[in-house]
């Protein structure tokens, strides 16, 4: 009798701490919100449509894993791979406008569920192997799906559904666990109609970044590559002196590098980090300065704008004359240098290109008058400037979306489509 009354108090104390869990899910939601499972809202269908081309079968288009995990939208702009599939294939996994497809096999669970908006039917465009389509039910829409699916709330939930030792996947099962806030459709829309706004001009900038970059490259190649052959020339030996101060222990490492630590390869003008055991044979490294790998070829040398040290595997270069340092920062970019670089290069033990220092002084580089360094230099460092400025703003709007997402999508921020 007294273990009875025990397991009678101990399960109503359950059920009231169920309730109460209950209680503050629901209050967590706005009013006119509820918390539904993926497959109450959408139909969930698990494509295995392959890449495969068989005779009989009819040609299609095929959307596949990459292409959903590298676009936010699935249109016309993406080059789709050729394929075949038969007429039930075609029938059930043809994709069409307000589809969300996601990926759902990866090597990590936290990298699953990755969405893309299907913005426009295209004709025999079908979904493709380890993918899902979750195709929106009634009052339901596409892109609001979309949006939430892409919220840590809901990403932490196909983290902890996904099955798999070496390789992580979703069940069928997985998508009624999945659970995302869902508001009534008008907020749905009004919702995915402001982020949408956001994307727009993401993509904007980011299509102007493109084409900056793309006007960088000319005025490279117009400025610098093109005009070679009108410049004095002289050896490498002549214009660069290798910088011998080295052997730093991890004591003065701060007292040396201020607070940079250690400038990897190619991010010389970026992030720095701090080394994983010992400094002996590092090389102190200066703004201006200039930085050449000698055991594998990354694209000519790096310009530094920190202080800091590099690994033994790096010659540290100063100018022994009157440079614009800048003008040879972006010389050392210019195809008519990487290509003189490459020729110097030859395979090495770890099957990468490698140089010798001697031979990098044999080089011969031009020589320009300064005035002439300077303006090309100006005209150069204006466009890149520009180039980095849309860099940031696009980063702005990345981060404000995020934020932007954050309140509506959990109901704090609230929106209408009236």
């Amino acid at each position: 009798m007294i273990m009875s009354q025990t397991r009678e108090k101990n399960e109503s104390k359950k059920t009231s701490l169920r309730m109460k869990r209950k209680e503050v899910k629901q209050k967590a939601l706005p009013t006119g919100w509820r918390e539904v499972k993926l497959g109450e809202v959408c139909n969930v269908i698990t494509s295995p449509v392959d890449k495969k081309t068989v005779d009989g079968e009819l040609p299609i288009k095929l959307c596949n894993y990459t292409d959903v995990y590298y676009n936010n939208t699935i249109d016309s702009k993406i080059d789709f791979m050729t394929a075949t599939a038969n007429h039930r294939e075609i029938e059930k996994f043809s994709l069409v406008k307000g589809d969300v497809i996601i990926t759902k096999d990866s090597e990590t669970p936290d990298d699953i569920g990755v969405p893309a908006y299907v913005k426009e039917t295209i004709d025999n465009l079908l979904c493709g192997y380890h993918l899902t389509i979750l195709r929106p039910k009634k009052q339901t829409i596409g892109k609001y799906i979309c949006y939430a699916l892409t919220s840590p709330r809901v990403k932490n939930n196909f983290y902890r559904f996904a099955n798999g030792i070496t390789r992580f996947g979703l069940t069928t099962e997985s998508y009624q666990k999945i659970k995302i806030p869902f508001p009534s459709l008008s907020e749905q829309k009004a919702i995915a109609s402001l982020l949408e706004t956001w994307d727009t001009a993401i993509e904007k900038t980011e299509a102007l970044i493109a084409a900056k970059e793309k006007q960088f490259k000319w005025l490279l190649r117009k400025l610098i590559t093109e005009n070679c052959s009108k410049w004095e020339y002289i050896r490498a030996i002549t214009l660069f002196k290798a910088v011998s101060i080295k052997g730093f222990s991890n004591e003065q490492l701060l007292s040396v590098t201020q607070d940079r630590g250690v400038i990897p390869r190619n991010m010389l003008e970026g992030r720095v980090m701090s080394p994983k055991s010992g400094t002996q044979g590092y090389r102190l490294v200066i703004p201006g300065n200039f930085v050449i790998s000698l055991r594998s070829f990354q694209g000519g040398l790096e310009y530094s704008r920190f202080r800091g040290i590099v690994s033994p595997a790096y010659t540290v270069l100063s100018p022994k004359k009157e440079i614009v340092d800048l003008f040879y920062k972006y010389f050392f970019k210019s195809h008519i240098f990487i290509e003189k670089y490459l020729s110097l290069s030859v395979i090495g033990i770890r099957d990468g290109k490698q140089i010798s220092f001697p031979a990098f002084e044999t080089v011969k580089l031009p020589y320009p008058k300064l005035n002439e360094q300077r303006r090309i230099t100006n005209i150069l460092s204006t466009a890149n400037k520009e180039i980095e400025l849309f860099k940031q703003l696009a980063e702005q709007y990345r981060i404000q979306k995020c934020s932007l997402m954050q309140r509506l999508l959990t109901g704090k921020w609230r929106v209408s489509n009236q």
